[in-house]
């Protein structure tokens, strides 16, 4: 990836509070709509009830596609939206451990208002570190990266 392709993920991604995780299950996949954040390596972070349906599909099958756009303030109707696809594989974050402090004050940062989740202890949190990502802006303003 070069600079100029992080630049505008790192965009993308900073101006967003919600995407899409999809995740698949044995046999159904699962898309959910829910807060992230992301690290300075562009690594995505979401948090999750360790008993959910897409936890339980990360932890047997960790490849994942996660969809993150502007449609909330781009003009869909003449496709000038900034959106990418990130396919990569989750693992998850160890709680009580010096990583588990280091992604919750960035997951924290950026979404203040889930601070109430990270007082239950069945929270879990996955790293979702992109292997291929799809970007566009508009209809000119594109590319395809795999890492």
């Amino acid at each position: 990836m070069n600079a100029e392709q992080k630049e505008k993920l790192a965009k993308l991604f900073g101006q967003e509070h919600v995407a899409i995780l999809i995740t698949q299950g044995d046999q159904w996949p699962t898309g959910t709509l829910q807060a992230f954040a992301e690290t300075a390596d562009l690594d995505l972070l979401f948090i999750m009830r360790f008993s959910s349906e897409k936890f339980e599909n990360l932890k047997k099958h960790p490849k994942v596609t996660v969809m993150v756009d502007t449609r909330d303030v781009g003009n869909v109707a003449t496709f000038e939206i900034a959106r990418a696809s990130v396919q990569g594989e989750a693992v998850e974050v160890a709680r009580d451990t010096a990583e588990w402090e280091s992604m919750k004050a960035a997951f924290l940062k950026k979404n203040p208002f889930e601070a109430p989740f990270f007082g239950n202890d069945t929270l879990r949190m996955v790293r979702i570190k992109p292997k291929r990502i799809s970007y566009a802006n508009g209809i000119k303003d594109t590319f395809w990266i795999e890492l």
